[in-house]
């Protein structure tokens, strides 16, 4: 149930900055799972791919911020609300993705990634 970033964001940046996870990046930017995270060596993401996580990864879209789906965790178990959606000016930026996880999965994806978030 990772958030996305539609073709309505006015690429300001503040989601940035506030996303404990490192899961936003700017347009036309590489990504991996390691950057922000604790992850390391190879992670299983989604129902039984496994990635390096110190890979470097194409970027999600050229031409506005994006979110990575393997590492958004909704900041469930973090905060009481995503993060990105708090400091949005505008709210048509963010939907929930197609693909509903439950809140256990998105809760264990925060533990894994940063378990110290919000101690």
């Amino acid at each position: 149930m990772a958030l996305l970033i539609t073709d309505d964001c006015i690429n300001c940046g503040y989601c940035l900055v506030e996303c404990p996870n490192q899961a936003i990046y700017e347009p036309d930017m590489e990504w991996s799972l390691a950057e922000g995270t604790r992850l390391k060596g190879r992670v299983m993401v989604g129902e039984g791919r496994e990635i390096n996580a110190k890979k470097f990864h194409p970027p999600l879209s050229k031409q506005y911020h994006f979110i990575v789906p393997e590492k958004c965790s909704e900041c469930k178990g973090a905060y009481d609300m995503p993060q990105c959606a708090e400091v949005c000016p505008n709210p048509e930026s963010l939907r929930t993705g197609r693909h509903s996880e439950k809140i256990i999965g998105l809760l264990l994806k925060q533990f894994h990634m940063n378990p110290d978030v919000n101690e």
